[in-house]
């Protein structure tokens, strides 16, 4: 097992980290920081800096809207109907519960006294169980997100299109702006209830549609390549939502693009969404607490919860096999390209574990072998400090990435200020061993990571800094078509890996009928 002593050491202090190629790191000085004398590969890429212009806030209370026109009387019948449409159901119950209000006739105020009492049993039963589910819709987001320190970051979230040079970039002012390579057209997309956006996932086999995660539900935009409009209508938007399924924290598209998973931390049941036959699957399992995090591969989608357990869903049969941690919570995950090997961290440890899966155990392992599957850890970050700078490198991982290739695989830390790489071997035996450290310009932290899967010269990790500055870091392999690298001194280290014993996370078999309905 590796950890954080088998790195080189990050890059010295004034430097700055550009890229990697064949296998060597190029650093610079902040000053004469420039990509371009290594490579033009990324030339035609936008230069993309979130300013002060992108982060005013919106308008975020009705009281602000109202201000700005006279005051209406409302019949009391109209009134409820307005605050059960804007605010929802116990709003309502609560304005006809009101003692002060003498327009309400008693036997409507004591009915909706009782069913108040009534709903507050429930969700005191409910939280008794799951005490996440208290927490408020961006309390909740923020807990759970793979953005580091979510609340304050300028970018929210990336994600980059499966099959062309397109980066969907969620800013902090609610809008998510959409860039394309060698185009100067930069769509935008903005609704007032498209508020505290978590998640975002472009469509698979399709150009034009994106599926953005807030706190309301999931907005699946389609954005016309051909169109000049800059910023789209809500027209474009279809609105996904279903009772008690808020605040999305996660959505992921199967990799045909015919389904949609969105998850919430405040609900225990995902939907898979078929937008097609516009209709719906309810995905069900109370035990664990909320859905925090789902990702898809090939053939399984793993979901995380906010409690111990954690599973891997089989989506021929929607099977699934389910894992009990000692303590904590998955935090973040990610499947290799084949979807053989997952990766994952947890909330309160510093280990980073992986968990094989092939077709042949999947169809032919018995359950009683299945139980006894335990995740086998493959890298401690436990952190330490700079032999040089004194810095502080490893701590609790916020988020991993997993280049297309499965040749790179990225972490992201609660505390440090340093990415951690890693380069991945999934044959004959999956393993991994330290490769870099990328370091962003002076006090710049990493928000959000992720990886552009159809980069043809390597992997291109795209790395949200605190300052509003996206920065593209190639790693070029000359070979595979890249003629113009330069070759530059690197850092040298490496160790073999050491084995460590795994405390035990146990496998169960759990089942689950889907049926679908119409939205």
């Amino acid at each position: 097992m590796v950890s954080m002593k088998n790195f080189p050491n990050p890059a010295p202090v004034g430097h700055v980290t550009v890229c990697e190629v064949d296998g060597k790191l190029q650093t610079m000085t902040i000053e004469n920081a420039n990509f371009s004398i290594f490579s033009n590969t990324v030339a035609s890429y936008p230069t993309i800096v979130v300013n002060r212009d992108l982060l005013r806030p919106s308008v975020t209370s009705h009281e602000d809207i109202n201000a700005v026109f006279l005051p209406v009387r409302e019949g009391l019948v109209k009134k409820i109907l307005n605050v059960w449409y804007e605010h929802g159901l116990l709003e309502a119950l609560n304005l006809m519960a009101d003692q002060n209000d003498p327009n309400i006739h008693p036997t409507v105020r004591y009915a909706a006294s009782s069913m108040l009492k009534l709903s507050d049993i429930i969700i005191r039963l409910r939280n008794r169980f799951h005490p996440r589910l208290t927490e408020s819709g961006t309390n909740l987001i923020a807990a759970v997100s793979q953005t580091r320190d979510w609340s304050r970051s300028p970018v929210r979230c990336l994600a980059w299109h499966p099959h062309c040079t397109k980066l969907a970039v969620a800013v902090r002012d609610d809008s998510v702006h959409i860039y394309t390579a060698g185009s100067k057209h930069k769509p935008f997309l903005k609704y007032k209830n498209q508020k505290n956006i978590s998640s975002l996932a472009w469509r698979p086999l399709s150009a034009s549609e994106l599926a953005v995660g807030c706190e309301a539900g999931v907005y699946v935009w389609h954005i016309d390549p051909n169109s000049v409009v800059t910023r789209l209508s809500a027209n474009c938007a279809t609105f996904l939502e279903r009772p008690n399924h808020s605040p999305i924290t996660s959505v992921a598209w199967s990799l045909q693009g015919d389904v949609l998973v969105t998850a919430s931390a405040a609900d225990t049941v995902m939907y898979a969404w078929d937008l097609a036959m516009e209709s719906y699957s309810a995905i069900r399992k109370t035990h664990g607490g909320g859905v925090s995090f789902i990702a898809w591969s090939p053939e399984k989608v793993f979901s995380a919860t906010t409690g111990v357990v954690f599973r891997v869903w089989e989506t021929n049969t929607w099977t699934s096999e389910q894992w009990t941690l000692p303590f904590g919570h998955v935090k973040t995950a990610c499947w290799s390209p084949c979807g053989s090997v997952l990766l994952f961290a947890t909330s309160h440890e510093t280990v980073i574990y992986s968990l094989s899966f092939t077709r042949a155990v999947t169809v032919f392992l018995a359950d009683a072998e299945k139980a006894s599957r335990t995740a086998i850890p493959v890298a401690d970050v436990t952190p330490s400090e700079t032999d040089t700078t004194g810095d502080r490198i490893g701590g609790l991982p916020v988020s991993i990435a997993w280049d297309g290739r499965g040749q790179y695989v990225a972490v992201l830390f609660k505390e440090s200020r340093h990415i951690a790489v890693f380069k991945s071997k999934l044959k004959p035996v999956f393993q991994l061993t330290p490769c870099c450290f990328i370091s962003g310009i002076s006090d710049e932290l990493p928000n959000a990571i992720c990886f552009q899967n159809n980069y043809e010269e390597g992997a291109l990790l795209t790395i949200a800094w605190s300052t509003g500055r996206i920065q593209y870091f190639p790693f070029i392999n000359s070979s595979a078509g890249t003629k113009d690298a330069m070759n530059v001194t690197h850092f040298s280290g490496h160790l073999d890996s050491t084995s460590f014993h795994s405390p035990t996370i146990h496998s169960l078999s759990t089942f689950r009928n889907a049926s679908f309905a119409s939205f």
